[in-house]
Order: structure tokens, then C-alpha cells, then sequence
């Protein structure tokens, strides 16, 4: 009986601790998403996306669209080829990643962290996998929210179709190599709606 009562109260709180937020709105200008190449097996360069756009609604379900034409490797060039023979966004102009955040990482106060390793679907180039995201959530000021990547997110070309379009860019650049799995990490900030 004990079991039951405790059990009823936890979903009269979780329902009424939800009930006070409103959705949450990723911040473009204060959020990144990277991701290290390596070439001629010892040069490794950062690139980012400079468009993400997400959302995470009180019941803890997060979507991010990650705006692949918003590829930036500091190399104009190296961008276009990206763009045209790595992700093809002319058909594939978006990645999407999704996931479910539990109660507690949603009801944070300023400053409190929580360290969490979740399960996140990643769609990229018409392909759909799991991913393990090891993050660190914290609450900021007016009901914001922090997730930060506490190890990098290792992404296997081969897994989203962009094996092929890796041996282009090598060929378009006159490289020995260009290796096929990359690291991930992010920074994202949500503001209350």
C-alpha cells in the first residue's frame, strides 16, 4: 500500500511540476555543435554548424534540426564540396536528432547539474540510428537550461551513407586519407518560452 501511495504521489508531482513550465526554445547564437575531421592521418580541423534550431516541451521530449548547408570548416571551398558531395542537401538539407529527457533533468534550479548518458536518435542522409549522448544538463537563470556533451559523440560515416561522399572530397582534394568516424560535441542553451 505504502508502494502504491508513493508511487501516485510521484506522478501527481511530475504532472504538476510540468504543469508550471512552458516549452523551452534552443538559443541559435549561444549554442554550438562540432565536429573534428582528420586528413592525411595526423591533421585533424574543427568544423561547426552555424544553424541549429530545437525545442523541448515539458514532458522532456527534445527535437534539434541541424541545418546542414549551415556547414562551416573556415574554408569557402571546402563548405561548397561538403555541402554538394558530402551531405547532398539538396536533398538531405537537414540532420534531426531526437530524444526523451526524464523529469529531473527538466526541474533543475540555477546552477544545479545532473550527469546523464542518454539514448538519441539521429537522422542523417535518410538513415535513422541510436546513439548513446553522454551530457551534463544544468539549470540557468528564468528557467533555462544547459546540455552540454561530457564525451565526444563518435560518428561512423559508414553508418549514415557518407562513406562514398568522403572519398569524393578526398579526391576533389588531393588527400592520402580522410578518416571515417568523427568526433561530436555541443554546447546548448534553451530559454523558457
Amino acid at each position: 500500500m505504502k508502494s502504491l501511495f508513493t508511487s501516485i504521489m510521484s506522478v501527481v508531482l511530475f504532472l504538476f511540476s510540468f504543469s508550471a513550465n512552458a516549452n523551452w526554445t534552443l538559443v541559435n547564437d549561444l549554442s554550438s555543435l562540432n565536429f573534428v575531421s582528420t586528413k592525411n592521418q595526423h591533421v585533424s580541423e574543427i568544423h561547426h554548424f552555424k544553424t541549429l534550431k530545437g525545442e523541448l516541451s515539458p514532458t522532456g521530449k527534445l527535437l534539434i534540426e541541424i541545418d546542414l548547408t549551415s556547414i562551416d570548416s573556415g574554408i569557402e571551398i571546402r563548405d561548397t564540396r561538403m555541402r554538394e558531395k558530402l551531405f547532398v542537401v539538396d536533398k538531405f538539407p537537414t540532420a534531426n536528432l531526437s530524444a526523451q529527457l526524464s523529469s529531473n533533468l527538466l526541474s533543475l534550479e540555477e546552477g544545479e547539474s545532473i550527469l546523464a548518458t542518454l539514448p538519441a536518435k539521429l537522422d542523417l542522409m535518410g538513415i535513422s540510428k541510436t546513439i548513446k549522448v553522454s551530457v551534463q544538463v544544468t539549470g540557468t537563470a528564468n528557467n533555462g537550461i544547459i546540455a552540454t556533451s561530457t564525451q565526444p559523440i563518435l560518428i561512423s560515416a559508414a553508418d549514415f551513407g557518407l562513406a562514398s561522399g568522403i572519398e569524393v572530397l578526398q579526391k576533389l582534394a588531393g588527400l592520402s586519407g580522410i578518416g571515417l568516424t568523427v568526433p561530436v560535441s555541443f554546447n546548448l542553451l534553451f530559454n523558457a518560452d
